[in-house]
């Protein structure tokens, strides 16, 4: 893959991550979710895999917190595990890490922010920042409103949602694709920032369709 390097990265990122971010959103297990039509154990489960995620990444993205490249990026304010871990202790009760279960697809996919954790390169953990985190603050207040609507689920557990510290979410996403495209790249790193991205949602889609098994998920007609 090759991108015209005078392309600003964000729009870069866009484009050479379309079809991937397209086959995550559009995953059978997320439209079913997100219609209301399976249970509030799917969302429980679900949160639960989101949990061993940012776990990972976010030890992650505090391992590159130093680094001069990563400064513009790394915003404490986005960091969600606390709030996961206060939506599932609402979900299951106060022993909820004892009953989530770490499924096949999501070891992976931790298994690769582990990989990539204290290597002393921050490219591909600013993929996967990029990937995570602009991906709720752009969708978290649609998808909050349709758990809540279809499951029941009260404000208190959706926390992982909530973003009302960091401001206005447009200016906010403004201002971090701003600071991508300021990014001193040379071309194997906006290479590998792009292949990392786009491997990114390959991984979250291995997640949906991993717990599509566990409920029997099938395409839509």
């Amino acid at each position: 893959m090759t991108v015209a390097t005078s392309q600003p990265l964000s729009k870069a990122l866009r484009e050479a991550t379309a079809t991937a971010h397209d086959d995550a959103e559009g995953s059978d297990f997320m439209e079913q979710l997100l219609s209301g039509k399976l249970s509030i154990d799917a969302v429980a489960e679900f949160t639960g895999q989101l949990w061993f995620v940012y776990e990972a990444l976010e030890r992650a993205v505090r391992g590159i917190a130093d680094v001069p490249l990563a400064a513009s990026i790394v915003d404490r304010r986005l960091e969600r595990q606390a709030a996961l871990e206060a939506d599932l202790a609402g979900m299951y009760g106060a022993n909820w890490r004892d009953k989530i279960r770490i499924l096949p697809a999501t070891m992976k996919y931790v298994s690769r922010l582990e990989e990539i954790t204290g290597t002393g390169d921050p490219v591909p953990v600013i993929a996967h920042h990029y990937v995570r985190y602009l991906g709720d603050v752009s969708g978290g207040q649609v998808i909050a409103a349709r758990l809540g609507t279809y499951y029941g689920i009260d404000s208190e557990s959706l926390n992982f949602y909530d973003f009302t510290a960091i401001g206005k979410i447009p200016p906010y996403r403004n201002d971090y694709r701003e600071a991508l495209d300021e990014l001193e790249l040379n071309e194997q790193q906006r290479e590998l920032l792009l292949t990392e991205a786009q491997a990114a949602f390959r991984f979250n889609s291995g997640v949906f369709a991993d717990l599509g098994k566990n409920y029997n998920v099938e395409a839509a007609e």
